[in-house]
């Protein structure tokens, strides 16, 4: 893999990243791989934890990275061409991975890191029911990484990969949180769920966020949905501020904008980073985004997606949307959201 046509998708949980990951997976020439900065599954197992803010150059940890990150595309097969596997040997690999690491949780044997890796690094295919396959041929023009662990990395990511470009994708405070309170309710987020009480005071002892200091001061005492909103809020804002001084390299993307108008904006985006729309990205994003067959898991990115957005802060909780108000509402970023729901019917 070279690390001359890197493309970072950063956010935070919950918004709307997987789908993004996916229209880029579903793109012929462009290589994908999903969440691999995952601790529980030891990539890269030197790298940083999500809320250390890493400050450039950091040398050691970047030699390693620069080594390290080209071998992911070793860990996407065991069996087959990692990148040209066809729909049969992927599925059939899919479903023997996922059945090691089933056999290993249940047996408690301890799950192989092989299985473990390939299931991550898949995740947004093996996720869907069907399992989701997306062909590749030659050349592979391009190289995506989805990971919601790396907002308070990208000046780090910027002067270690002097080529690669980011996008940005933020959504409606009121809907990410709302939507991890859900997840959270189901058992899921685990890592959220385990450090979401220590997110501000360790944010906060940092100096890059003197600043939030008060704030995070003031939810470290508060409900569960204020600490989520401040995470949304901290980790958006520093990532904005990131993206601004990263210039032509980085490409801002509203998650409303996105789901309003999908293929205008794919165009767009993929123009900006050297891509052509092709007949199967098309097709993926007009079936992704205007479906209305049930949800069958929390992965399967098939939604009618210019009411979906809405519907999601429509049905905001109380107590979150006051949650949301008291933490966000002075933050810059809410007027990028105005256009989708000041004019609500």
């Amino acid at each position: 893999m070279s690390v001359a046509n890197l493309v970072f998708v950063l956010g935070t949980q919950r918004s709307g990243t997987t789908w993004l990951a996916n229209i880029f997976d579903s793109h012929p020439e462009c290589l994908h791989f999903y969440e691999p900065f995952a601790p529980a599954y030891g990539i890269f197992p030197y790298f940083p934890d999500e809320f250390t803010y890493l400050e450039p150059p950091a040398t050691p940890i970047a030699v390693r990275l620069r080594h390290d990150l080209p071998r992911l595309v070793d860990r996407k097969s065991r069996l087959f061409d990692p990148v040209h596997a066809s729909r049969r040997q992927f599925r059939f690999e899919a479903w023997l991975m996922g059945g090691i690491e089933s056999w290993g949780r249940r047996t408690r044997a301890g799950v192989p890191a092989f299985a473990a890796q390939f299931n991550l690094l898949h995740l947004n295919r093996i996720g869907q029911q069907p399992v989701a396959y997306f062909a590749k041929h030659d050349p592979i023009r391009l190289t995506a990484i989805k990971e919601v662990r790396l907002y308070f990395k990208l000046p780090f990511l910027a002067q270690t990969f002097p080529d690669a470009r980011f996008i940005h994708v933020v959504r409606h405070p009121a809907a990410v949180v709302n939507s991890m309170m859900n997840f959270l309710q189901r058992g899921r987020l685990v890592e959220i769920r385990d450090r979401i009480d220590g997110f501000p005071a360790r944010v906060g002892a940092q100096p890059r966020f003197e600043a939030y200091r008060p704030l995070l001061e003031r939810v470290a005492r508060g409900t569960l949905p204020e600490k989520l909103a401040a995470y949304w809020r901290v980790a958006n804002e520093t990532l904005a501020a990131d993206m601004a001084a990263a210039g032509s390299r980085a490409y801002p993307l509203v998650y409303e904008q996105l789901a309003s108008d999908p293929l205008a904006r794919v165009g767009d985006m993929f123009a900006w980073c050297g891509l052509s729309m092709t007949a199967a990205t098309e097709e993926y994003v007009r079936e992704s985004s205007t479906s209305r067959s049930q949800r069958k898991t929390v992965l399967d990115t098939n939604r009618v997606s210019a009411t979906y957005y809405r519907d999601w802060v429509g049905k905001v909780p109380p107590e979150v949307l006051k949650a949301v108000e008291s933490v966000c509402a002075g933050s810059p970023l809410m007027a990028g959201f105005a256009p989708y729901y000041d004019s609500r019917s």
